[in-house]
């Protein structure tokens, strides 16, 4: 499933082609995924002004001639992934279900399982759901070590699940959650309010780091996710416990567990980890 890396990764492979353009051309091979279709026309002849990212949504900003805006949320749901290309443009291949026309330049998305989702919005998304409803991003710096902290207070729920909801810090998806936990010598079953603030500003250290880590190598590729160029993510071939068990740790060298946890694989060093 693609998750906050793999989000950013696309994010930065489609905006230095796209943003600054008009979109030309809707087409949609299908009328709904994870929601209808329908509205996407009335994004033709529309420029996109600016491509965001608020955790694993992609936001594109449009305006027409007036300067009145007009946003599209995306979503690439567990399989979902944009190409960018130019001109001549590959034919169409299977799955490969909506594709936004901009001039000579296509961005062309692909989704096997149809989980993804793309709804138009008049108003900013920011203070509606779904995006009203997530926690801070990551990189925030209002994300501060006391305001984690705090969060984690909360709940008295196992850490690995508390990353994993999203609110305590959005993008944190399983494998991510695995390496920061370790790299903060955390046990995923700890319960998140026995955690104490410099274990906690240790582990929001971990999670940006593996998260910085992971855009920088392109995001993980697990199955379908592919960055806009085509191009794979290596993040995962170079996991420290995640899919690693019965393997050495690489501090100690006892052998990583895997258990099951909030109905997810959970990898961690029973040594380091605590």
């Amino acid at each position: 499933m693609p998750e906050l890396p793999e989000v950013e990764v696309t994010r930065r492979g489609l905006a230095p082609h796209l943003v600054g353009r008009t979109l030309t051309e809707v087409v949609a091979r299908t009328a709904s995924l994870r929601g209808s279709l329908n509205e996407l026309g009335v994004l033709e002849g529309l420029r996109l002004v600016k491509l965001t990212r608020r955790a694993k949504f992609l936001v594109w900003e449009f305006e027409n001639a007036a300067g009145v805006k007009t946003w599209l949320l995306t979503h690439m749901g567990m399989s979902g992934s944009w190409r960018v290309y130019s001109e001549p443009w590959p034919e169409v291949q299977k799955h490969e279900h909506v594709d936004f026309v901009f001039g000579s330049t296509l961005a062309r998305y692909r989704d096997p399982r149809r989980f993804g989702s793309m709804t138009v919005f008049h108003e900013a998304p920011f203070t509606e759901p779904p995006l009203s409803k997530l926690g801070p991003e990551p990189f925030d710096p209002s994300l501060t070590d006391d305001v984690f902290w705090a969060s984690l207070k909360k709940t008295h729920r196992p850490i690995k699940e508390v990353l994993l909801s999203g609110s305590a810090v959005v993008g944190c998806g399983n494998i991510y959650a695995n390496e920061a936990l370790f790299k903060a010598g955390i046990r995923p079953q700890r319960a998140a309010d026995a955690i104490s603030r410099a274990r906690a500003a240790r582990l929001l250290s971990a999670v940006r780091n593996t998260l910085s880590e992971a855009i920088e190598e392109g995001g993980s590729t697990l199955r379908d996710f592919h960055g806009a160029d085509g191009a794979s993510g290596w993040f995962a071939l170079h996991t420290l416990v995640y899919d690693r068990e019965g393997k050495p740790c690489p501090v100690c060298g006892e052998p990583i567990r895997r258990i099951v946890l909030g109905g997810r694989s959970t990898y961690f060093c029973p040594k380091c980890q605590k």
